[in-house]
């Protein structure tokens, strides 16, 4: 694939994932769940990394994202491959029953290896269903199990909780004091879809190809953790809607109404550690040079350390420290960048500490 090409699908991505233009001033904000109903479903693994992840594609404060959980307008779950996402509330339990039914032969050893049987998860739901009517915070919750016999150490209270969270019986309610807490679907969202297998299906679908494109089958394969039978299924039922193109000998999907893409640079952004910009895709070569996946994930064990994205290519990564009145953003670039770049660094970063409402300096450190 030329630059040329690798940079159009780069710009074209970033449009479609609401990162095109850069967010660089305050603006009217959207909200937190036209985001998560554009995306279908953004990573979430860390709060405040996913809280970010809404907040730079809508200009919501973490307060404001903090309120949409309130609200019952988001919630974090497990609605496929096992990790926690962004869902809209109304969509959780559909696509958890689709996406993510937790089985599995790595899984079933994991519970093997945890001494978790079926009687434990069975136990686990009875006493999820009695006592979470009401988020309850996650030390409660383990405490909760431990009462009731379960021994809750060594993951076996993370792999009860996220079970019942992947067959939609609970999800995360809103933080109490700075835990995450878990509450009854049921108790907690407002109003739940009940689409058909292939309404399901097709809205999976269109939402991907629409926030993520131009993608391949396998991207969505990877991105919900399904057989490529599957995919074809799903992408049949939209195929009206997407456009199809060839680019060294793959097959690119795009979505009719695809936002257009910037036809010049995107700019900076500073995106959270589990973004979709990478998290979104199977293969992550059209932003992530191979070069610096090792840096990007240093344990290749998919911790991702949050990124520096240059015109949507990843050129660097950054951490934030909190000081006694403000923050530090340090920013550790692949490559020297122009003093003009190192102006665009400053502007996310402003963008960083609206969001979490303190001062932000940049601490540029030795380019790698």
């Amino acid at each position: 694939m030329t630059g040329d090409e690798r940079r159009r699908l780069r710009r074209a991505r970033m449009a479609a994932l609401g990162l095109a233009p850069a967010l660089g001033s305050p603006q009217a904000p959207t909200s937190a769940l036209a985001v998560a109903r554009a995306l279908g479903a953004l990573q979430a693994q860390d709060y405040a990394s996913g809280a970010w992840s809404l907040g730079v594609r809508s200009g919501l404060t973490a307060a404001q994202v903090e309120d949409a959980v309130r609200a019952r307008e988001v919630v974090r779950t497990w609605p496929m491959r096992g990790t926690i996402h962004w869902v809209p509330a109304e969509d959780a339990r559909w696509m958890c029953r689709l996406l993510a039914a937790p089985t599995g032969t790595a899984l079933a050893t994991r519970y093997r290896q945890l001494g978790i049987a079926d009687t434990h998860v069975e136990l686990a739901g009875r006493i999820f269903e009695e006592h979470l009517g009401e988020p309850m915070s996650r030390p409660d919750v383990i405490a909760l199990l431990a009462e009731h016999g379960i021994d809750p150490s060594d993951q076996r209270a993370y792999h009860l909780v996220g079970h019942h969270c992947m067959t939609g019986l609970i999800c995360q309610g809103p933080l109490v004091g700075k835990q995450p807490s878990f509450v009854l679907i049921d108790a907690w969202v407002p109003h739940s879809r009940t689409p058909s297998r292939e309404e399901a299906l097709a809205t999976v679908a269109e939402r991907y190809v629409r926030s993520h494109g131009p993608v391949t089958e396998k991207d969505l394969a990877g991105w919900v953790r399904g057989p490529l039978r599957l995919i074809r299924e799903a992408l049949a039922l939209i195929a009206d809607r997407i456009v199809r193109e060839e680019v060294d000998g793959t097959e690119w999907l795009t979505h009719v109404d695809a936002r257009p893409a910037p036809e010049g640079p995107t700019g900076v952004q500073l995106l959270p550690q589990w973004d979709e910009l990478l998290l979104g895709y199977r293969s992550r070569d059209v932003s992530l040079p191979p070069e610096h996946l090792v840096t990007v994930v240093p344990g290749r064990n998919m911790v991702f350390a949050p990124t520096l994205v240059v015109d949507g290519e990843v050129a660097g990564t950054w951490r934030r420290q909190a000081r006694s009145a403000r923050v530090e953003v340090r920013v550790t670039p692949f490559a020297p960048l122009t003093a003009a770049r190192w102006r665009e660094v400053e502007t996310a970063a402003a963008a960083y500490g609206r969001f979490v409402g303190q001062p932000v300096e940049v601490v540029r450190v030795e380019e790698r």
